[in-house]
């Protein structure tokens, strides 16, 4: 018996490249996800202080970092010349990447900095034999671009100005603007981010005394700005005062920055 196969069940049979390619991202997100998650999870499971955030993030990093270079060997080719020395550039470039997670947040030009120095690999290689390894390069940069979003260290400026529209104005009035918006509040929140502070020592730090003192205090703690603990009473910054004075810190700096720049044009935002 003869089997006659038209065109159509041949194409049928072969596989298509395109369905190949989108089945592999498939399979690159979903590994992501699990990873993200994991990372999420530990988190949110783990009460982070002051002093332990830093240290954890070094242990993500790391993490991140051995990942990385793992991949990275499995994607490059063995047998080509240039392998070391490109394997050195792109492990520069990746490491340059997970030091952005020491900052307190990670900005849309700091990401964009690091994908201008990606393009320029692209830049400086033979067409056709490097897109592999710079494939993979991009890939790994995208997985930690991700994991800054994971950890809430870097979101577009898009997305910010989306999360605008549903800013909550009485929230962030009474929990956050009124709490700092006094400079006695600010010099005990300055005092305490070097150190913990006994009631007396904060005396002696702001010059406030007694009851002047313990009122700004009890507004700090009702907020959840400080709080008191430990035997002698000792006040502390809360990771939300610590981030409030980080972010009043940085934009304080960046106003002074750019003064200079709104004199020469209208300052307004595009």
């Amino acid at each position: 018996m003869v089997i006659e196969m038209t065109l159509s069940d041949t194409m049928a049979t072969r596989p298509d490249p395109l369905e190949n390619e989108v089945s592999q991202i498939k399979e690159r997100m979903d590994e992501m996800s699990i990873e993200l998650q994991r990372i999420t999870s530990l988190l949110t499971s783990i009460n982070v202080s002051n002093n332990d955030r830093s240290g954890l993030f070094r242990i993500l990093r790391d993490e991140a970092r051995d990942k990385a270079i793992t991949q990275l060997d499995a994607g490059m080719p063995k047998r080509c010349e240039m392998r070391k020395e490109c394997r050195q550039e792109f492990i520069g470039f990746l490491d340059e990447n997970l030091l952005l997670l020491e900052r307190p947040r990670i900005s849309d030009e700091d990401v964009l900095l690091q994908s201008e120095k990606l393009g320029r690999f692209d830049g400086n290689v033979i067409k056709g034999r490097c897109d592999g390894c710079i494939g993979e390069v991009g890939s790994i940069f995208q997985q930690q671009t991700e994991l800054m979003r994971a950890l809430g260290l870097y979101r577009t400026k898009e997305e910010l100005r989306n999360s605008i529209d549903v800013l909550p104005e009485d929230r962030v009035v009474k929990d956050l603007l009124e709490p700092i918006s006094n400079v006695q509040r600010i010099t005990v929140l300055k005092s305490l981010a070097k150190a913990p502070c006994s009631f007396s020592e904060l005396s002696v730090l702001t010059n406030l005394r007694g009851g002047n003192l313990l009122f700004h205090l009890q507004r700090l703690t009702a907020s959840g700005m400080i709080i008191q603990n430990g035997e002698r009473g000792d006040y502390g910054l809360s990771d939300k005062g610590m981030k409030a004075l980080e972010l009043v810190n940085e934009l304080y700096l960046w106003t002074a920055r750019s003064t200079s720049s709104d004199h020469q044009g209208n300052g307004m935002v595009k």
